[in-house]
């Protein structure tokens, strides 16, 4: 796994939690996800995920809404709760540009669901449900 100019490493992590990931990992030559624990001398993450996945109630629509995140064509549920921190980190890579695997993002928490306006989105209604319940931190 390399790090690229399309690597996604602006979601919190520290420099140093980015190179343990590397240290972890960096022997794959493949796509994967993953969802590793951080040793505890290296802190915590920001993980903005909230729902029933992360042991919350199901979030309502009223105190949700959507937009656009970065430079998405489609919108994401979004609500206006504060990040929560955990050791978790996921790690998602693979083929990009002509190279075996590269770092295409890590943050902290579980791996959900793709959106289902992603149109890499394979099971947009099992996504719908998901998104229904769940919600990011604007």
């Amino acid at each position: 796994m390399k790090l690229h100019a399309a690597s996604h490493v602006d979601h919190g992590l520290t420099q140093e939690q980015v190179d343990w990931v590397f240290a972890q990992f960096g022997d794959r030559e493949s796509f994967f996800l993953q969802t590793v624990e951080l040793p505890p001398e290296l802190g915590d993450v920001p993980c903005g995920l909230h729902g029933p996945m992360v042991g919350d109630d199901p979030l309502a629509d009223a105190e949700c809404h959507r937009a656009v995140r970065g430079e998405r064509a489609w919108t994401s549920r979004l609500c206006t709760r504060e990040v929560r921190r955990t050791q978790l980190v996921s790690v998602i890579a693979g083929p990009h540009e002509g190279e075996a695997c590269i770092l295409y993002t890590a943050f902290g928490g579980p791996i959900a669901p793709q959106e289902p306006g992603d149109p890499g989105c394979s099971d947009v209604e099992a996504s719908e449900v998901f998104w229904a319940q769940h919600a990011l931190t604007a």
